[in-house]
């Protein structure tokens, strides 16, 4: 996994890579201008010399820096205004030398805001961009809060229950926003999604991992499968020592189809409870699915491990009910296919 760090400072470099290209094209530009016209060369001299000569005279007379200043900005408008009929008049457009830059919030600096910088919109969505290629997140951008569609669940009764699926997936997408939109770190609260497959869990966690993510917050998701051979590579080779600490440290820890990972003797039971132990005695979160019911959790690993991931005092235990999503929108394709 990227560092959040690492990645701001990928994405800081490339806006002061574009910074530099920006000035290129700037200079290439003031370059073809005045080889069409010689007047527009002429101008851009006059408001180079009219800069530096403000410059000098702010320095040598403090006192007059005000009126420099405002003797300056009146004689660079009436230079401005030249420029703009000369580039008219030899076929460029008139913003055709004003400065160059990918992001107008921002300038392509990458903050906004004064006297307090904020990140801007751009660089968020570049570090997120970033972060978004790693190992198991691949599949964030696409799924999300922003993409969610409780349309696809059937909105009908579940029968035994007082609801139907449409109603409980929106009641469990509402709690898991509100879990994501209050995350903080070291307060070791989690989410445990269980139920049947094809109902919605494993997208609900990516859209807790995706909120937690864009709020600046590290993020770690994965496979129970892959999380068992990362810790299997690692005790028996020492391999994958980066992923294990990366796992260990992150801010949230999302799990993924925990019952599916192959029961390794000596190792998938350990390697879990040293990830799940080790995160709960810090207070860093977990966030888990499940087709497992909390009783087959008991079942199949050890107590210390099923009672921290079914502790109800930090564990939000999410059930979710009906039938298979997928199998629903085929026979409902199949339906109005024979209409």
């Amino acid at each position: 996994m990227l560092s959040r760090e690492n990645v701001m400072r990928e994405a800081l470099s490339e806006l002061e890579a574009q910074r530099a290209r920006n000035l290129q094209t700037e200079q290439a530009r003031r370059e073809e201008a005045a080889a069409r016209n010689a007047a527009i060369g002429r101008l851009l001299e006059r408001r180079r010399s009219l800069f530096a000569g403000g410059l000098r005279g702010a320095f040598a007379s403090p006192a007059r820096a005000q009126e420099i200043s405002a003797d300056m900005q009146r004689q660079m408008g009436e230079i401005n205004r030249e420029l703009r009929r000369e580039l008219r008049a030899c076929g460029l457009p008139e913003d055709y030398l004003q400065p160059v830059y990918r992001c107008p919030l921002c300038r392509d600096t990458g903050y906004v805001g004064e006297p307090i910088h904020e990140q801007c919109s751009c660089l968020k969505r570049a570090v997120l961009a970033r972060l978004y290629q790693n190992d198991g997140l691949q599949n964030l951008a696409r799924e999300n809060f922003g993409t969610f569609d409780e349309s696809i669940f059937p909105d009908t009764p579940i029968e035994g229950r007082k609801g139907t699926q449409r109603g409980y997936i929106k009641k469990i997408r509402e709690r898991c926003e509100r879990f994501a939109d209050g995350f903080a770190p070291g307060e070791g609260s989690g989410l445990l999604l269980c139920g049947k497959s094809g109902l919605g869990k494993t997208f609900l966690l990516n859209c807790v991992a995706q909120r937690v993510l864009e709020r600046g917050f590290s993020v770690v998701a994965i496979s129970a499968y892959k999380l068992t051979e990362a810790m299997r590579r690692f005790q028996f080779g020492g391999e994958d020592a980066a992923l294990v600490q990366d796992m260990l440290m992150c801010d949230l820890l999302c799990i993924d189809d925990l019952g599916s990972e192959p029961m390794l003797r000596g190792v998938t039971v350990s390697a879990l409870y040293h990830i799940v132990s080790e995160r709960s005695g810090a207070g860093r979160s977990i966030a888990v699915t499940t087709n497992c019911s909390v009783d087959q959790l008991y079942e199949k690993y050890d107590d210390r491990i099923a009672a921290r991931l079914c502790d109800p005092g930090r564990m939000q235990i999410l059930e979710f009910v009906g039938v298979d999503v997928r199998r629903f929108a085929a026979a409902r394709q199949v339906r109005d296919a024979q209409r």
